[in-house]
């Protein structure tokens, strides 16, 4: 895993986006003043990777958004071997986590996006750590920066089979074991079928082929007598049939005799039918005659009966229809357009017709208009005053937060004097600080080699004879004065910022005052000539509101009493819509009287036509009656109702004369077949159902004797079948067992070699043995060639060699500590870099470093084999940051830190 980009919003001390690439360097340093977010921007890539940073845990991530800022946005790039991601993580309103990966030059979001815990753990598995193993290794924030080298000796161990990968070898051994299981359970199946399979012998099948053959020659035989039975039946059959069909004729025969008699009947009541169909159109034409002469009649008499209804409703109508009403009301309809436009009048000046007065005015318009206008100069009057008391208010305000500002600006002023003298004694006490530390130091260097001292032998760092030995005495106390040196810079540092801080507080508000100041002037010189615009109107308006509104509400009065007076007291439209229906009624009744009468004249013309249309039907009904009455005498019918019971249908018909037809036929066949089968069986002997069941059932004996042997046989060669397939599955298993029998020996040798944690203790002991070299190479460089790593009892140790001693890590310097952190963490860096990790960022204490040291530092920074890897580092130590090949530098700002790079 390299970062790539990372991008913060609202981040910490980061209220503005910022945006950092990472893809064009490798080594670089992050420097910045105290307070001004460089540790953030490590916390901003833990929050991205795992939602927990160093310095607040995984709860309270609230407390990550700057004050000002609506949401907190942390945007992540990095890459896993050839493949590009990018985690995005958004708290606010509404939280956002999700993850993206790069295809064909465009963003692509990861399923695992839906859940939180699924997204969480998809990035775990991409990085190929956890949190904790990436704090220990990758990211080593302030306060931890030891944690690996001072940590427990299992933590250690964990975190170290983590980052190799040898937690693999654990879930190879378990894949193993499955293994084995499988090969160890597929035998012992195996050995059961083999059991099942015991009968599966060569001399049980030779024994059942030949049975097999037996049965086939027998079933053979029972075929031929079986088709020689068929033949026998068939003769059998068909005289039997011959037989019976001679005696069915000979019935028949009877039978066509016995209907003789009842045939002549039909052929006359088919003949009566026929005669009746001959008449029946006569018969219907005088039925359809005696209706329409109903009907005529039956149409006069209603015509006769609607002329009568229409007169009544005539003289009825005229009785109600006033001519004279019709034209009045249309004369008052003419004058509604005056009254309309002065109903508009009244009440587009704020009237309305029930309005009344004891003393109503005589309307005139223009002098409403008049009034009306000075009405509205003083509503605006009135407008122009508020405006004016709320624009004094607001100057009142102003003028009081200019002075309150005023005052905060002095304020600040003193503050930064006070400030100032703070740190000119704080960055005193410092120095003292430094040179009493630096003093120690020297002294505690030149105390450590006096047991090197001989007197009257060489010097070992001068050469020179030693006359008389230094005095003995007690080390100087170099913990607690670094200490106290680092808590004077801290205390410098702090005075230094809050200093700045307040510094750049009053700059702002010195450049805002006068804004002020110059807002407070135009808004006095808006209030002045508001004022003198409200005297000025003022001076130019007559009499008062009060009187104005009474004038014009008699006016108004008086135009409501005319129209009053003119509609009956109704609205106008009220009072039209009375007298359009008036005029509607009294115009419907004469449209109506109208209509009324122009149906009368043609019910009146109808009721004529239909008088002359019924006698003429009547006379025509008496001369078909004549010609109806000769036709029924001819036809044998005494009268006309006899007429449709004698018909038949024509189906019925048809089916008479077929059945006449059918009987003529059958009865000449039934005479020429018997002929027929008289002559065949001359001589035969007489063959009845007897003979014919007896032939069957000699037929279905020899079948079932066949079916019988046919399923011998089938069942024997399926038994035959079964056992040439055991046979062959026995021979398969016995195969199948000696390639398994070999599987469960290699999986029990890997087994016992995969047995307990010994082939991941040898791995281990070799990466560890290859780590430890590298450290030991830098920590040698770093200390001069004082210390070498090595381990005691599985504890991590330093070999001391101005003293020749193996010493605990424990027992070392705060600086000697970090220097042995420092070289732990390059020297895992490099082996990782090897494999799926690229990047390390230090966060820890190059500030308590004197100057020699510092500068063995530096160049061992300097001369580091990054190989692509990304290698951060952050501090707050200018000489150590120049001398990196990049910076990227944090500037604080009141709105927010901001980064920018320069490179070197």
């Amino acid at each position: 895993m390299r970062p790539l980009r990372l991008r913060v919003e609202g981040f910490g001390a980061y209220l503005e986006p910022q945006e950092i690439l990472f893809d064009e360097v490798e080594l670089f340093a992050i420097t910045g003043p105290t307070g001004s977010g460089k540790s953030t921007l490590l916390d901003a890539i833990t929050y991205a990777l795992y939602k927990e940073t160093p310095r607040i845990g995984a709860k309270g991530l609230s407390e990550l958004k700057h004050p000002g800022a609506a949401h907190t946005r942390v945007e992540l790039e990095f890459s896993v071997a050839e493949q590009v991601w990018r985690v995005v993580r958004v708290l606010g309103k509404e939280n956002q986590h999700r993850l993206e990966y790069l295809q064909e030059g465009g963003w692509k979001v990861h399923p695992s996006s839906e859940k939180a815990k699924t997204l969480d753990a998809q990035i775990a598995h991409l990085v190929g750590m956890d949190y904790g193993t990436f704090t220990r290794a990758i990211l080593l924030p302030q306060g931890q920066f030891d944690l690996f080298l001072r940590g427990a000796a299992k933590d250690r161990r964990e975190t170290l089979i983590k980052l190799y990968g040898l937690e693999r070898l654990k879930a190879m051994r378990e894949r193993v074991g499955e293994h084995l299981r499988e090969a160890r359970e597929k035998l012992k199946l195996l050995e059961g079928e083999m059991l099942a399979l015991e009968e599966a012998e060569e001399g049980r099948l030779e024994a059942l082929r030949e049975e097999i053959e037996k049965l086939r020659r027998e079933e053979s035989s029972l075929e031929a007598q079986v088709t020689q039975a068929e033949r026998d039946l068939k003769r059998c059959e068909e005289l039997a049939q011959k037989f019976e069909e001679w005696e069915r004729m000979q019935r028949t025969l009877k039978r066509l005799e016995v209907e003789a008699t009842d045939l002549a009947q039909f052929k006359l009541r088919l003949e009566r039918a026929q005669a009746a169909e001959r008449v029946l159109p006569q018969v219907e034409a005088f039925e359809a005659a005696q209706r329409e002469a109903h009907q005529a009649r039956t149409h006069a008499d209603r015509a006769r009966s609607e002329v009568e209804g229409l007169q009544a409703e005539v003289n009825s109508l005229k009785a109600s229809y006033d001519p004279a009403a019709l034209e009045a009301a249309k004369a008052e309809q003419a004058g509604l357009p005056v009254l309309e436009s002065l109903e508009k009048l009244l009440i587009r000046h704020g009237g309305n017709l029930n309005l009344k007065h004891p003393q109503p005015l005589s309307f005139d318009e223009d002098r409403l208009e008049a009034l009306r206008e000075t009405e509205r100069t003083w509503a605006e009057v009135k407008k122009l005053e508020e405006r004016l008391a709320k624009l004094e208010g607001e100057l009142a305000q102003d003028q009081t937060r200019l002075h309150r500002r005023q005052a905060e600006r002095t304020e600040l002023e003193r503050e930064l004097e006070r400030l100032k003298a703070l740190g000119q004694e704080a960055a005193r006490v410092h120095e003292a600080a430094k040179a009493a530390f630096e003093a120690a130091q020297q002294k505690a260097g030149v105390l450590a080699h006096r047991h090197l001292l001989h007197a009257g032998e060489p010097c070992p760092l001068c050469e020179q004879p030693v006359a008389v030995l230094p005095p003995e005495a007690p080390l100087p106390n170099l913990e607690g004065l670094r200490l106290e040196l680092a808590r004077t810079d801290q205390q410098l540092q702090e005075l230094r910022s809050a200093y700045q801080e307040k510094r750049g507080s009053l700059k702002a508000l010195s450049e805002s005052l006068p804004e002020e100041e110059q807002r407070l002037a135009a808004r006095q010189q808006e209030r002045d000539k508001l004022a003198g615009e409200v005297q000025q109107i003022k001076a130019k308006l007559s009499g008062s509101p009060d009187s104005l509104a009474e004038e014009r509400v008699r006016m108004l009065a008086g135009l409501a009493a005319k129209l009053r007076a003119a509609t009956g007291g109704e609205a106008v439209g009220h009072f039209e819509a009375a007298l359009k229906k008036k005029i509607s009624d009294l115009e419907a009744t004469k449209s109506r009287l109208e209509g009324v009468e122009q149906r009368l004249a043609e019910a009146q013309r109808k009721y004529l036509a239909a008088e002359e249309a019924a006698k003429a039907a009547e006379s025509g009904l008496a001369r078909l009656a004549e010609s109806l009455s000769l036709s029924l005498q001819n036809a044998g019918f005494a009268q006309a109702a006899e007429v449709r019971p004698a018909r038949m249908r024509p189906e019925e018909q048809q089916a008479l004369a077929e059945r006449i037809e059918s009987y003529q036929k059958d009865k000449e066949y039934v005479t020429k077949r018997l002929e027929v089968l008289t002559a065949g069986l001359i001589g035969q002997p007489a063959v009845g159902p007897e003979a014919v069941r007896e032939a069957k059932n000699k037929l279905a004996e020899l079948r079932s004797q066949a079916k019988l042997a046919h399923g011998r046989r089938v069942g024997l060669e399926s038994d035959l079948e079964r056992l040439e397939g055991q046979l062959k599955r026995k021979r398969e298993i016995q195969g199948d067992q000696a390639k398994l029998s070999q599987s469960v020996d290699l999986w029990e040798r890997l087994a016992r070699d995969l047995q307990g944690d010994r082939f991941q203790d040898y791995l281990l002991e070799r990466y560890q043995a290859g780590l430890l070299q590298r450290a030991t190479e830098l920590m040698s460089e770093l200390s001069s060639g004082r210390y070498r790593f090595c381990l005691d009892g599985g504890e991590y140790a330093v070999e001391d060699r101005w003293i020749q001693a193996i010493r605990p890590v424990r027992t070392l310097s705060g600086g000697e500590s970090f220097l042995a952190s420092l070289s732990l963490a390059l020297s895992l860096s490099e082996h990782l870099s090897r494999g799926r990790i690229g990047a390390l960022f230090l966060d820890e204490g190059f500030g308590t470093l004197d100057a020699e040291t510092l500068e063995q530092v530096a160049g061992v920074l300097e001369a580091l084999p990054t190989r692509g890897r990304l290698v951060g580092i952050v501090t707050h130590v200018e000489a150590l940051a120049e001398r990196l090949p990049a910076r990227l530098v944090v500037d604080k700002h009141p709105s927010g830190s901001r980064l920018r790079w320069l490179e070197r």
